[in-house]
């Protein structure tokens, strides 16, 4: 049996999997070993932001994904690939077609041939509760985040953040930092940037129109922030995807 053989066969197998996970509350996905997307169930078209899964097979995460969340998933997905080692419950922000951010539970499992190579991987992934609320290990925290989405357009300081939480800076940094390994303004910084990102691709409004409702009250600010983690302007990221959805 030849490689496309044996991977026609491990999709078959595959795409049994998938329609098992259909009537769950669990996405599925495999990927073979360039990263490219062969099965998905419908859980994971809210992620991609997308109605059919035909418009997802054969592509990666970076036709999708804001850059510097497609990077992490990435990242993940090759180490999968190359060392064979799975990944276990890895708690991740994902960005969703209803401009919300989500938190879940991902895990990827290497697929192997009959010679024992690594030929793609499978992964399973949920909302970390019904709503992808997060176990925080401060309780505090929770009002902090609730703080943020309810006030997502507006201006967010370091201070009112103090406020809600009733903490001091050094204790808030400390314990933000404990649950997800950034500050609490890179975080929002990150919420900012993936909502960005989704109403650019999937909405009609203009730029400041976006850039006022993720809370860039400075279109310049907006432009600098943008640039610095995806590498190109609002403006570019919006047409090029314009371009690929006229494409498709």
């Amino acid at each position: 049996m030849n490689f496309d053989e044996l991977l026609n066969t491990k999709i078959n197998s595959i795409n049994f999997t998938q329609k098992l996970f259909e009537r769950t509350n669990l996405g599925f996905f495999a990927k073979n070993k360039e990263g490219k997307i062969i099965s998905l169930n419908s859980f994971m078209l809210s992620i991609y932001a997308v109605d059919e899964k035909s418009d997802v097979l054969g592509k990666n995460d970076f036709d999708f994904l804001p850059a510097h969340f497609a990077q992490s998933i990435t990242k993940d997905d090759f180490y999968v690939l190359k060392e064979g080692k799975p990944i276990i419950d890895k708690i991740e922000m994902v960005p969703f077609i209803d401009f919300k951010t989500y938190w879940l539970k991902t895990s990827k499992y290497p697929i192997y041939d009959n010679d024992n190579n690594v030929v793609g991987l499978i992964g399973i992934t949920s909302k970390l509760t019904e709503h992808g609320e997060y176990t925080f290990k401060n309780k505090k925290l929770k009002s902090v985040l609730n703080y943020m989405q309810q006030n997502i357009d507006k201006k967010i300081s370091l201070d009112d953040l103090c406020e809600v939480a009733l903490m001091s800076k050094t204790s808030l940094l400390r314990h933000f930092k404990e649950d997800f390994q950034i500050s609490p303004i890179a975080y929002l910084k990150k919420v900012r940037l993936h909502l960005a990102c989704n109403m650019l691709r999937n909405s009609d409004k203009d730029l400041t129109t976006i850039a006022y409702s993720c809370g860039y009250h400075d279109q310049s600010h907006f432009n600098k922030d943008f640039k610095s983690v995806l590498n190109e302007t609002p403006k570019k990221y919006k047409l090029r995807h314009e371009s690929l959805n006229e494409s498709n």
